[in-house]
């Protein structure tokens, strides 16, 4: 059986920086690790990736209760954005099956962005209060280890004005209006995280929660799982 991390946290707080650090240092000490998103995330060459997800998503379609859970998503979470009702429960089909791949095959299998945060984003500019019951009726597709990454919302600010990539929507507004979704942002990722922990009868994931501009959390995650792997 495989060990799943997924990472979660509000845009540039260090997600994607801190999962890359912890798949070398867990190869360094020889444990068989795997970067999950790495051909699928904005990094990767945009025709490659685009064909590789849309092979993901036919897998997961396939999978008891993806349908229904896409078109719950798309549709009766009522999205604002009309790129959100493809994107969001594509996103969200791709992590899912991830996290189901990850626990059949052995080694550690890392997601810089899991299931948790791809909710977090479907809720982000729909109904909320809607998103969060779907998710608690799909409590099984999250990782075993929660890596919630914190950062003070004066440096989101500042990162998020600073990249030339647009990677968050939150990277084309500006400062105050940029705080003001961060803040909003905060209040959901706790709310969906807590939902997590005190839902009855639901996978409860070991939740660590690290500073990311902290130079030390890298280790911290990695004995933490090398503790339960």
């Amino acid at each position: 059986m495989g060990y799943v991390v997924e990472f979660c946290g509000l845009p540039g707080a260090g997600k994607s920086t801190l999962a890359r650090a912890v798949v070398a240092r867990l190869r360094l000490r020889g444990i068989a690790t795997t970067d999950v998103m790495a051909q699928l995330g904005p990094d990767a060459a945009r025709g490659p990736r685009l064909r590789r997800k849309v092979v993901a998503i036919g897998r997961a379609m396939v999978e008891p209760g993806s349908v229904t859970l896409a078109a719950r998503v798309a549709l009766a979470s009522e999205q604002i954005d009309a790129r959100d009702r493809i994107a969001r429960p594509a996103n969200l089909l791709v992590v899912r099956h991830a996290v189901r791949r990850g626990r059949r095959r052995a080694g550690v299998h890392v997601l810089d962005q899991g299931p948790v945060q791809e909710w977090w984003s479907a809720a982000l500019r729909a109904n909320a209060e809607r998103v969060r019951q779907f998710a608690a009726r799909d409590p099984s597709e999250v990782g075993d280890l929660l890596v919630r990454v914190d950062a003070p919302l004066d440096v989101l600010v500042e990162r998020l004005g600073a990249r030339n990539a647009r990677q968050s929507r939150l990277e084309g507004v500006d400062a105050l209006n940029r705080r003001r979704e961060l803040e909003r942002g905060e209040v959901l990722l706790d709310s969906l995280t807590d939902q997590l922990v005190h839902s009855p009868g639901v996978h409860t994931p070991d939740i660590l929660r690290v500073d990311g501009l902290d130079p030390t959390a890298p280790e911290l995650i990695v004995e933490t799982v090398l503790q339960s792997v």
